[in-house]
C-alpha cells in the first residue's frame, strides 16, 4: 500500500492495518517450551499496534481540523508507539512521514505568529538523524526561515499578535459603523491607533466617521436654526390672556405636605364638641375625655383611625411643682355646642397651663416652662437655605427703588446674611451666649439656643425643606411697529406771455399779453425741461403751490441726522415729475408738470432679551455694544496771519491765497452701552401661583450723529467773480441714543404675559393747495391743484411674561 502526501493541502489518510501473522511471523520458529512467552508478546505487539493505529486516526483528525500542534503530538506517538522492526516498518515510516508533514505546517502557523524560534525547534525535531533528517519539506522549510529575504528576523511573536489585534479591532470598528454606531466605532479605531500608531486604515476610518457626524451636525444646526428661526417669528404674537382661575382668600396660606393627613390646628376650630361635661376632674381627666369626644365628632377624616387628634401632657416631674399643682387641681367644666379649641382653652385657663400644636398633637404644658438653659442642635439644611431664609425680609426692605441710582450703587443683588441674622429677621430672639452658624460644604446648620427657641428653628426649617425649589423664567419683549404712508398729487404750470387783442400802437407787439406769475415766497419751477427749440418758460402760474419737501415738513431728530455733515435749511425740493405736456399758444411756450408720490414704510422691531434666575435672587443680562463718542472738542485753530502764497487761475485768469487750518478736533471721550440690558428681582408666592417681579429693561440704539460744526471757507477772486472754496468741514459731531426703557414693580400670574408699558403715536399732516380762481374752476380746477397728506403711526409695546420652572425646567405649572 502506497502513501501520498502534500506540503499544505494533506489528503485525508488512511491507518494502515497490518495482519498479525506477519508481526507473529517471527514467532514460529521458537521452541515449543516458549509458547506461554511467544503467546504473550504477541498479545503485547498487537496492543502495541493498536494503540498506534488509533493515535494515527487522531493524528489524522486534527490535521483535517487544522490542529496542527495536537496532530504533531499523536503522529509522535503513534511513531514511538510502532517498534523498529520489520514488521512495524511500513506503519512507522509511515507515522513519521505524518509526524514531518503535520510538523511543517505547525512551523509554518507559528511563523505566521511571530514564534520563529518555536518554528525552528519543530523543525529541528524532525530533521534529527533518528526521525527523518532528508524530508525535502522539513529542509526547505529550515531553509526559509533562516533565509532573511523570505523570513523577517524583526518579527516577534508580540508583533504578530499585534496584528491579529488590529484586524479584529479593524473589523469590529466597520461592523459598528456599518450600523450607525459611530462613537463605537470610533474607540474601535482609536485602540487600533494606540496598538498601530501609522496605520492608515484606522485614520481612514476615522474619517469616515468624522464625515457622517459632520453631515449629522450639518442636519442639526438646520435643524436648531430653522426652530431658532421659528421661535423668533412666534414672538410677533400676542398671546391671549389665560383663563386663570384666581383662588379664593381662603384658598391661600400653608400648603399641607401630606394631603392624606389634616393637621391638628385645621380640626381644632372646625370639630364641634355638642356637649362636654366634668364635675371634679383634674387635668388628665379632662384630657381623657376631650380626646374620646373629639373621635365621636371628628367628621373631618374619612379612616376610622384618623378621627380624633392627640394630645399630649408634657408637665414634668408629677412629683415637684408646677405639675404637682396642676395635677392636684380639680375643676367643674360643662359647655355644649362649642369647638374644640374652645375647650381647650377654657381647660387651660383652668390648670393654668397652655397649649401649642404641631401636625399631628397638641401638647399641653404649664405656663412659662421654657428652659433658659442654652442647647446646642444641629439641622441638616437645603444648600439654599439662607438665601430662602432672606429672601422675604430681602424683598421688603429693599425693594423700594431698587433702581435709584442716585442712592447707594447695591443694585437688585441681595445682601449676603449670615445665619444668625438671617433667623433674627424671621423672629429668632438671640438671648447672651447664643450663636447660630451655617457650614456651606456640609449643609449643616449649628445652633445654641434656648429650647422654645430651637423648636421655633426646627419649624422654620422644616417649612423651608417642605419647600421645593422654584426658578423663575422672565422674558421681556420690546415690540415697534411704524408705519410711514405719502401720497401726493399735484400740477405745476409754466406759461411765457402771449399777445391778443390786435396789434398795438407799438410795432410788432399786440394791444394785451396774458403770462403767468412770479415765484414771490413760493418754490421756484427749475427742473422742468423746455420744449425743443424754444426758450425755457420762466413764468410759472402754481409757485404757491407746495410739493414734495415743502409740503410734508420734516422738523424730527432725524432731518438732522438725515442732513450729516450740512448744516443748512431743510431741502425744499418739489415733488418728482410724473407726466408731462407742453405746447404753443399764440407764439408763447406753455407747459404743464404732474407731479405725484405714493409711498408707505415700514419698520417692525422685536427684541426680547430673558433672563432664568431663583426665587428672591437678583439677576440680570446685558447684551451690549460698548459706543465711545466725542463730547468735546478744541476749538479750530487759524493763522494769524496769511503769506503771499497764490494759486494760479489758469485759463480763467483768476487765483487765491491757500494757508493751514486745524478743524476742531475732540479732546474728551464718553462710553455707552448701546444693546439690551435686562435687570429683574422675582419673588413667587408661597402658593407658586404669582410672582412679584421688578424690572428694569433698557434697550439703546444709536440712531446716528448730528454735525454742530460749520464749514470753513476761504474767498478768492475769479475772471466770474468771487470763488468760495471750502478749506475744512469743521465736523462737531454729537450722537444720538434712543433709549426705550421701563421701571416698574407689579405682580404676574404664572405664565401670563401682560403690557407694562408703551406708547401709541400717530401723526397727520394733510396738505391742499390749490391756485386763486383757477383752482376752484369744475373738473379743470383739479389741475390747478395740489393735496399731500403724511401719515405716520408708531407703536411701542413693552410685555413681559413670567413663568416658574421646577428644576427639570418644565413649567411648573404643569406638574
Amino acid at each position: 500500500m502506497a502513501f501520498f502526501f502534500r506540503t499544505y493541502v494533506p489528503r485525508r489518510c488512511f491507518v494502515l492495518t497490518i495482519p498479525i501473522f506477519l508481526i507473529c511471523g517471527t514467532l514460529c520458529g521458537e521452541p515449543a517450551g516458549g509458547g506461554a512467552f511467544a503467546d504473550r508478546e504477541l498479545e503485547r505487539r498487537e496492543a502495541v499496534v493498536q494503540e498506534g493505529q488509533m493515535l494515527l486516526k487522531k493524528g489524522d483528525e486534527a490535521y483535517e481540523a487544522g490542529k496542527y500542534e495536537d496532530a504533531v503530538a499523536a503522529y509522535s506517538g503513534a511513531r514511538e508507539s510502532f517498534p523498529d522492526a520489520p514488521a512495524t516498518a511500513d506503519l512507522r515510516a509511515a507515522a513519521t512521514q505524518r509526524f514531518s508533514q503535520a510538523s511543517v505546517e505547525l512551523g509554518r502557523a507559528l511563523a505566521r505568529k511571530g514564534d520563529v524560534a518555536g518554528a525552528r525547534t519543530v523543525m529541528d525535531k524532525v530533521l534529527d538523524e533518528a526521525v527523518a533528517p532528508d524530508d525535502f519539506a522539513a529542509q526547505a522549510f529550515r531553509a526559509e526561515l533562516d533565509d532573511p529575504i523570505r523570513t523577517n528576523p524583526a518579527l516577534t511573536k508580540g508583533h504578530a499578535g499585534d496584528v491579529d489585534q488590529v484586524r479584529k479591532l479593524l473589523y469590529q470598528a466597520q461592523g459598528a459603523y456599518d450600523l450607525g454606531k459611530y462613537e463605537e466605532a470610533r474607540m474601535r479605531y482609536d485602540d487600533v491607533i494606540r496598538i498601530d500608531p501609522f496605520n492608515k486604515a484606522a485614520r481612514r476610518g476615522l474619517e469616515r466617521v468624522s464625515a457622517q457626524k459632520s453631515g449629522y451636525y450639518g442636519s442639526a444646526y438646520d435643524e436648531t436654526r430653522a426652530d431658532f428661526l421659528a421661535k423668533l417669528d412666534s414672538a410677533w404674537e400676542l398671546p391671549l390672556a389665560p383663563n386663570l382661575v384666581v383662588p379664593d382668600a381662603g384658598d391661600l396660606g400653608r400648603v399641607n405636605s401630606q394631603p392624606n393627613i389634616i393637621p391638628v390646628s385645621n380640626k381644632l376650630s372646625r370639630i364641634i364638641i355638642p356637649e362636654f361635661r366634668l364635675e371634679q376632674a383634674n387635668i388628665v381627666d379632662a384630657v381623657d375625655l376631650l380626646r374620646l369626644r373629639a373621635a365621636e365628632n371628628d367628621s373631618l377624616a374619612t379612616d376610622a383611625a384618623d378621627k380624633g387628634i392627640n394630645i399630649t401632657l408634657n408637665l414634668g416631674d408629677p412629683t415637684i411643682s408646677p405639675a404637682k399643682e396642676i395635677l392636684a387641681n380639680t375643676f367643674d367644666l360643662q359647655v355644649s355646642n362649642v369647638p374644640l379649641d374652645q375647650i381647650l382653652k377654657y381647660i387651660t385657663d383652668i390648670t393654668k397651663t397652655n397649649f401649642r400644636t404641631d401636625d399631628f398633637a397638641v401638647i399641653i404644658s404649664p405656663l412659662g416652662n421654657y428652659s433658659e438653659d442654652l442647647v446646642t442642635r444641629s439641622y441638616r439644611v437645603p444648600p439654599d437655605f439662607l438665601s430662602n431664609l432672606s429672601s422675604g425680609a430681602t424683598a421688603e426692605t429693599e425693594t423700594e427703588d431698587v433702581f435709584n441710582a442716585e442712592g447707594e450703587n447695591r443694585g437688585l443683588l441681595a445682601r449676603r446674611m449670615g445665619a444668625q441674622e438671617a433667623l433674627a429677621l424671621q423672629g429668632v430672639s438671640f438671648p447672651e451666649g447664643a450663636s447660630a452658624s451655617f457650614n456651606p460644604g456640609t449643609n449643616m446648620l449649628r445652633t445654641v439656643n434656648t429650647p422654645g427657641n430651637q423648636d421655633i428653628i426646627e419649624q422654620i426649617i422644616d417649612s423651608i425643606a417642605q419647600t421645593e425649589p422654584v426658578s423663575v423664567a422672565v422674558r421681556v419683549t420690546l415690540i415697534k411697529v411704524e408705519e410711514n404712508r405719502l401720497e401726493e398729487l399735484g400740477f405745476d404750470w409754466l406759461l411765457n406771455n402771449f399777445g391778443f387783442g390786435g396789434a398795438s400802437w407799438i410795432p410788432g407787439a399786440d394791444k394785451l399779453n396774458l403770462g403767468g406769475g412770479t415765484t414771490g415766497n413760493g418754490t421756484p419751477i427749475t427742473d422742468i425741461a423746455p420744449q425743443p427749440g424754444t426758450f425755457d418758460p420762466t413764468n410759472p402760474i402754481t409757485a404757491g403751490n407746495r410739493s414734495g419737501d415743502g409740503a410734508i415738513l420734516d422738523n424730527s431728530i432725524d432731518a438732522l441726522i438725515a442732513a450729516g455733515n450740512s448744516r443748512g435749511a431743510q431741502a425744499n425740493n418739489r415733488a418728482p415729475g410724473v407726466l408731462g405736456v407742453n405746447g404753443i399758444l399764440g407764439g408763447a411756450t406753455v407747459q404743464l408738470l404732474m407731479r405725484g408720490l405714493d409711498q408707505k414704510k415700514g419698520v417692525d422691531l422685536m427684541s426680547q432679551p430673558s433672563v432664568t434666575t431663583r426665587s428672591g435672587q437678583a439677576a440680570s443680562i446685558e447684551i451690549i455694544r460698548e459706543f465711545i463718542y466725542p463730547t468735546e472738542y478744541e476749538p479750530p485753530e487759524l493763522p494769524n496771519s496769511v503769506g503771499s502764497t497764490t494759486s494760479s487761475g489758469g485759463a480763467l485768469g483768476g487765483g487765491g491765497s491757500s494757508f493751514p487750518v486745524t478743524p476742531a478736533t475732540p479732546t474728551a471721550f464718553e462710553k455707552k452701552d448701546v444693546g439690551v440690558t435686562l435687570e429683574v428681582l422675582p419673588v413667587a408666592d408661597a402658593n407658586r401661583q404669582y410672582v412679584d417681579v421688578t424690572l428694569n429693561p433698557t434697550i439703546t440704539d444709536f440712531d446716528g450723529f448730528v454735525n454742530y460744526g460749520s464749514p470753513i471757507n476761504s474767498n478768492s477772486t475769479g475772471v466770474f467773480g468771487p470763488v468760495t472754496q471750502v478749506l475744512t468741514e469743521n465736523a462737531i459731531l454729537m450722537p444720538v441714543f434712543s433709549v426705550r426703557k421701563a421701571n416698574t414693580n407689579l405682580v404676574v400670574a404664572d405664565g401670563a404675559t401682560i403690557v407694562i408699558a408703551g406708547l401709541l403715536k400717530d401723526e397727520i399732516q394733510d396738505v391742499q393747495d390749490k391756485t386763486p380762481i383757477l383752482g376752484d374752476l369744475p373738473v379743470v380746477g383739479r389741475l390747478f391743484q395740489s393735496n399731500a397728506k403724511s401719515h405716520q403711526s408708531t407703536v411701542i409695546l413693552f410685555l413681559v411674561n413670567v413663568e416658574l420652572l421646577d428644576p427639570t425646567g418644565r413649567p411648573y405649572r404643569d406638574r
